[in-house]
């Protein structure tokens, strides 16, 4: 794991309008904002994710979505406000 990299999970929260999970982390002791797709949750999950078992799904693969968030700051793929999302 990237220890530059710290998310906090228990500070998800679902978004409904945008269909994802948003959350904070910390990159080299910066605030970054941070989500998840529902449909990157599927994928990771194997499962349909809606807002009712967003946040459930989300704990029950969170390892998974630490890697998928150091891959994606690793190739730069920050969105153009600076947050990142898979």
């Amino acid at each position: 794991m990237n220890q530059s990299l710290i998310l906090a999970a228990d500070q998800a929260q679902v978004d409904t309008a945008k269909a994802r999970v948003c959350f904070y982390g910390q990159l080299n002791g910066a605030l970054l904002p941070c989500a998840v797709r529902f449909t990157t949750l599927s994928a990771l999950a194997g499962c349909a994710v809606d807002t009712d078992n967003a946040q459930a799904v989300v704990e029950q693969v969170w390892f998974d979505i630490e890697e998928h968030m150091e891959a994606a700051i690793e190739s730069e793929a920050f969105e153009p406000d600076g947050s990142l999302v898979i």
